[in-house]
């Protein structure tokens, strides 16, 4: 309730609007219980023509300005949570594209999905109906007055019955919130095996994985299945008990009435228009009831978002030089990522000068991708400090680093889009003659001119439609749309026939004659052979600086 009321809060005219609307639209809502009063205690009795054609005809006027006004009510309603949703869709899409690389990547996917697809959640919840059921609520109070008027004792009745109904309500909340984590979790564990499975249908089918998942897996669909069904029982209850206080105020209600009826005090136009106005009270009540559920759901995805939000984000600001001369220096570095017994290296002491190339080798886990990542900003060092030009890259901003690099990661994925966009998505200025040329410079020629669609052809599931050579020469047209002074490349021969690796080779040369600073993680004997400089991260803790009188050029 509290999101509502700031929402509300942020347009105090809109709500004001909103709540007039609403008075009216109870004012009018009488208008029914009144005709029937009327017609049963004046026309039925006395048979006036004119009469019934009055009363109908106010009866259609109250109908029409009733509808007007709920139409209008709903659009004032529609625009309280317009910038609101806008705003939260907004800081997810920051979190995402801007929280620190190892947190994020330490929450499963599963649990991201959920929590972004709480968004959906929230927006139905604060959606126009959902505001007018909250509203719509405490006029109820002007229905039970104008029943009081009628008859205390069928008031008194109408109050009971929406008493209850609260009662009852807050009853039925309090299981489904019990349930709530259940459901969450058995959702997740469950989706988290779907997902496993359809990301991987060839290592399911090659290695008989079905024999390993279909245990795990029908455990997860009869823990699901039972928790979906008290969910639904207790959903059920609250409904059942919804329409049994509903009949049972009815009941009591025409049997108290009927006497008052006998008695001479109550007319049965009286008793009926009573019973309208009881069961208009009632459904304002049950109508709150069923949306404050939904606002409870949508609190909960709020809590969610909540720790979400909370997620350590790269800065946003920082400085940019003038100009990169390629200088990159590494002093006393460190790196332990956690959960790790030892860092994965530590007092690292070297510089590598404009124009240089620094190989890195190691045995699997030793670090060779992690020294890339930090390199890149996306991991932060446990101790010591990178240079950039004599100026510590925790103090330079993101954005302008990354301009100045070319960075080829060892498992390149993608967004959704073309190839074109994802080539030029880190240099949209790059026109059709550079995109030509980077495209040529990767071997990616040829496979786009046997593709229908070429460069318009779409990558689905960060490229998962095409081999993995493709993939390997797209991310490299990527890194080389840039056109930076410092090169990442991580294993970039890997997963290449022979035409792609001479075509990495070939690029490689070109960006040393270039004068580009280039850092390469290679386990490729054609690599190391040339390599003036490297860095031997199996040696622990402190890697093995090896200096060679070698060209660096390879051949």
């Amino acid at each position: 309730m509290k999101e509502l009321y700031r929402r509300l809060a942020l347009y105090p005219t809109l709500t004001s609007e909103i709540l007039i609307a609403t008075f009216f639209i109870t004012l009018l809502s009488l208008a029914s219980p009144l005709f029937v009063i009327q017609i049963l205690n004046r026309y039925v009795t006395f048979g006036c023509s004119g009469t019934l054609i009055t009363l109908t005809m106010g009866m259609m006027v109250a109908i029409i300005m009733q509808f007007a006004f709920r139409m209008i009510r709903t659009k004032i309603a529609a625009v309280i949570s317009v910038e609101p949703d806008s705003e939260l869709s907004r800081r997810v899409l920051h979190v995402l594209t801007r929280a620190k690389a190892l947190p994020i990547s330490n929450i499963p996917k599963p649990v991201v999905h959920e929590t972004v697809n709480g968004l959906q959640l929230i927006k139905t919840a604060y959606n126009a109906a959902g505001i007018n059921a909250i509203l719509d609520a405490p006029f109820a109070v002007i229905f039970l007055l104008a029943a009081f008027f009628i008859s205390p004792a069928l008031a008194l009745i109408s109050l009971g019955g929406v008493v209850l109904s609260l009662i009852g309500g807050a009853v039925a909340l309090k299981f489904s919130n019990r349930i709530a984590e259940q459901l969450k979790n058995s959702t997740l564990a469950h989706r988290g095996s779907v997902l496993a499975a359809a990301n991987n249908i060839e290592t399911v089918r090659s290695f008989r994985g079905v024999d390993f998942l279909e245990p795990t897996w029908d455990r997860q669909i009869r823990t699901l299945t039972e928790v979906q069904q008290r969910d639904a029982d207790i959903k059920e209850f609250s409904q059942t008990q919804f329409l049994t206080i509903n009949v049972l105020m009815s009941v009591v209600l025409y049997a108290v009435g009927a006497m008052e009826v006998v008695q001479g005090t109550l007319t049965v136009g009286a008793l009926i228009g009573a019973n309208i106005l009881a069961g208009r009270a009632f459904s304002s009540t049950t109508r709150f009831v069923q949306t404050s559920y939904l606002l409870a759901k949508a609190g909960e995805a709020y809590r969610e978002l909540e720790k979400f939000f909370k997620l350590p984000l790269e800065p946003g600001t920082g400085i940019g030089l003038a100009s990169y001369s390629g200088t990159l220096e590494f002093k006393d570095l460190a790196l332990a990522l956690p959960g790790n017994k030892s860092p994965l290296f530590e007092s690292l002491n070297l510089k590598v000068r404009p124009g240089e190339v620094l190989t890195v080798t190691g045995h699997n886990g030793a670090g060779k991708t992690s020294l890339l990542r930090l390199i890149a900003g996306l991991l932060e060092p446990s101790r010591g400090e990178i240079l950039v030009d004599e100026v510590n890259l925790m103090q330079i901003a993101p954005e302008w680093w990354r301009g100045q690099l070319i960075y080829l990661p060892q498992e390149p994925t993608f967004l959704n889009a073309t190839i074109r966009d994802s080539i030029t998505m880190a240099n949209p200025e790059l026109d059709n003659s550079g995109l030509n040329q980077v495209v040529n410079l990767a071997d990616l020629r040829n496979y786009l001119d046997k593709s229908p669609k070429g460069l318009e052809t779409e990558l689905i599931e960060g490229g998962r439609n095409l081999p993995l050579g493709i993939r390997r020469r797209i991310a490299l047209a990527r890194a080389l749309a840039t056109n930076g002074r410092l090169v990442l490349f991580d294993e970039p021969t890997e997963g290449l026939d022979i035409e792609g690796r001479r075509a990495v080779y070939a690029v490689m040369n070109k960006l040393i004659q270039e004068k580009k600073t280039m850092v390469v993680v290679s386990g490729d004997p054609v690599i190391l052979k040339d390599a003036p400089l490297v860095l031997n991260l199996s040696r622990k803790p402190i890697p093995e600086i090896v200096t060679r009188n070698k060209r660096g050029q390879i051949s």
